[in-house]
């Protein structure tokens, strides 16, 4: 059976040759998933947290991003009277996911790897929790719709591994909590308000729209403000580090990346606090999703 999974992590990631004692080791640890089972939680915490996921395709360096879409059933038609009635059959968020037999997602970014990835042999979605990535191994299945939305159609992982320290830790922000973000390049520049999608102690993404996102400019310094609650806590500098086009469930949104320049370590510490105080207010949405749902949300 390990010889079966040594083939497997060959295939999805070429180059990652383990011996025999380090793979029975990983397996042992949960640092190798196998079965579709292990991997449910994962792709349902993308899923209700809407987590943006990274995709790579045939082990190839380039990072394309995508989401998990719900797959609602489809409408049934029921003759009466003559006339055709159609109705949607009711159903919970993320249900098609414990059938555990297919993925679907929005179409990636940028939009060349959707034609790849339909010729791939091997694509890897890559998940980001609090301390570590899970990377899922998958296949491409077809091309779809779900309510009338273009989505691609993958096979349900049975393998995967997860990567300690991949990152540094960014906490989300919660669509709970009142956290704003002004940005302004200099004092005859508009001074632009949005929502940050995550701050780390490092620096912070946010979302702007597509007429707004041509105000920014990699490697120009910003001066920011952070507020919570309407209330600033902080004015800082920080410099764009990179603009991206990812797609939502209703639209496309375009994430722009602030490193902070930080001169004080009084300003560490306020952020510190911030990042604190926002991964606090995540983890409590995800313990209300976890109630609502059942399901037990990974961190």
């Amino acid at each position: 059976m390990n010889d079966d999974i040594q083939r497997k992590l060959q295939h999805f990631f070429p180059g990652e040759l383990l011996s025999a004692k380090t793979l029975e080791s990983a397996l042992a640890n949960g640092d190798i998933l196998t079965g579709k089972e292990p991997i449910l939680p994962y792709l349902q915490t993308a899923l209700l947290d809407e987590k943006v996921l990274e995709v790579q395709l045939d082990g190839m360096p380039m990072v394309y991003f995508s989401r998990l879409k719900d797959d609602i059933p489809r409408p049934s038609g029921v003759d009466g009277d003559g006339e055709t009635v159609v109705t949607q059959p009711e159903s919970e968020e993320g249900e098609y996911l414990a059938a555990m037999s297919h993925l679907v997602t929005l179409p990636l970014e940028p939009g060349l790897g959707n034609l790849q990835l339909r010729y791939s042999r091997g694509i890897i979605l890559r998940m980001f929790t609090n301390t570590f990535a899970v990377e899922m191994a998958t296949t491409f299945e077809d091309l779809a719709k779900v309510d009338d939305i273009p989505v691609l159609r993958l096979a349900f992982p049975e393998l995967a591994r997860i990567v300690r320290n991949a990152r540094e830790f960014r906490a989300k922000v919660p669509d709970t909590l009142n956290f704003a973000l002004s940005l302004q390049s200099d004092d005859e520049s508009p001074e632009v308000d949005t929502r940050p999608v995550n701050i780390s102690i490092r620096g912070l993404s946010f979302a702007v729209n597509k007429k707004a996102q041509k105000l920014f400019k990699i490697n120009t310094l910003y001066s920011l403000k952070l507020f919570v609650e309407d209330e600033l806590l902080i004015r800082i500098d920080g410099t764009v580090k990179y603009l991206a086009r990812i797609r939502k469930r209703t639209g496309i949104e375009y994430i722009c990346g602030i490193e902070f320049d930080l001169h004080t370590k009084t300003q560490a510490a306020v952020i510190e606090s911030i990042v604190a105080m926002v991964q606090r207010a995540h983890l409590k949405e995800l313990a209300e999703k976890s109630h609502t749902t059942g399901i037990n949300l990974i961190t």
